[in-house]
């Protein structure tokens, strides 16, 4: 039956035109974007997962470069403090060569005050991200010996978190601008290991017991000690031998001498290394960090990427039912005019 006022094989043409063009439209936008999802109305589940898994991406992308700041911080502390260590055993040998009664111990004090700038030099500008953790001023509000440096971003059971961890620079710092009698663990056990050092052997042919001085206690450089039973006393940063004399009573305070710096060594080499364990596991984090960003990124391409072939292929294959369709129409529409035949 051929009707004039309705011409149900263009309407159903038509509809298939429409569904056609529908499919077109989307794989077109799927090809031209790469995305299979690319908003909630394509797949809300999909897409909400997608989207969280980006904010986690730029959190931890932005977890990445705290951690290298951290970590630049961690690597200058322990740079400056390997200088240090190299200007303090310049002062242990020329403490040693003064042994000798043939040599001149004014010469060998230079060394030693050349070797104390260098070392005042080497703490003062070890800066990195504005913080110096080897001269300090522990009077400033708010200052703290423990550093937090960032290690880990999370999110757990819809929530997120930062985790730190934290390291004591009481361990390893040299000069305090404003010295004080400070409760630090790290730093008292420093010098408790100092002390206990220089008095592992105290036998009178060999040194003299020495003690923490009173008053204002500073870093390793700076922290005066007792020499003996009296008032005399010493820092690294103020040793000065020159006055020295050849007799028993003042060898035996230049071994102390030796022995305070030797055992300072020792110490910040502990520190340095605590240093370097530290920049290890924030170069472990950082590594670590990448690969789960790379996991997130492939996580969301799991879901939301397109098959860029199989797409392309359905591309192909609607263009053609497009044009059969257009001919389809074309079909239906020429039966109204042949109906306009018969009155002719």
């Amino acid at each position: 039956m051929t009707s004039i006022l309705t011409n149900r094989s263009a309407l159903i043409a038509l509809q298939t035109m429409r569904m056609v063009n529908q499919q077109l439209d989307a794989t077109g936008n799927r090809v031209s974007t790469g995305q299979r999802i690319s908003s909630a109305a394509d797949g809300a589940a999909y897409w909400a997962i997608a989207s969280t898994l980006k904010a986690d991406n730029g959190s931890l992308g932005a977890l990445e470069d705290a951690i290298s700041l951290d970590r630049n911080s961690v690597d200058a502390a322990a740079v400056g403090l390997t200088k240090v260590i190299d200007q303090l055993r310049t002062i242990s040998n020329a403490l040693v060569s003064a042994a000798s009664a043939n040599t001149d111990r004014g010469k060998l004090q230079n060394d030693i005050e050349v070797a104390q700038v260098a070392i005042r030099n080497y703490s003062d500008n070890t800066v990195m991200n504005g913080s110096n953790w080897l001269s300090i001023d522990s009077s400033k509000p708010g200052f703290s010996f423990d550093m937090d440096l960032v290690s880990a971003f999370s999110r757990k059971n819809g929530s997120v978190s930062v985790s730190t961890t934290t390291l004591s620079i009481g361990s390893f710092f040299l000069y305090d601008a404003n010295p004080a009698n400070t409760s630090n663990a790290d730093l008292a056990q420093g010098w408790a290991n100092v002390v206990a050092a220089v008095n592992r052997d105290t036998s009178a042919s060999l040194a003299i017991a020495v003690s923490l001085g009173g008053g204002d206690r500073g870093g390793f450089m700076d922290t005066a000690y007792y020499i003996g039973a009296g008032s005399d006393t010493m820092s690294v940063a103020t040793l000065d031998m020159e006055s020295l004399t050849s007799s028993d009573a003042d060898q035996r305070k230049l071994l102390t001498y030796l022995k305070i710096v030797d055992a300072t060594t020792q110490q910040l080499l502990t520190g340095a290394s605590k240093l370097g364990s530290m920049s290890t596991l924030l170069k472990a984090q950082q590594e670590f960090t990448r690969q789960l960003m790379d996991i997130n990124t492939s996580s969301i391409g799991s879901l939301v990427d397109a098959d860029v072939e199989e797409e392309s292929t359905r591309l192909k294959a609607l263009q053609t039912q497009q044009q059969l369709g257009i001919q389809s129409l074309s079909i239906a529409n020429a039966s109204s005019q042949n109906v306009m035949s018969l009155f002719r």
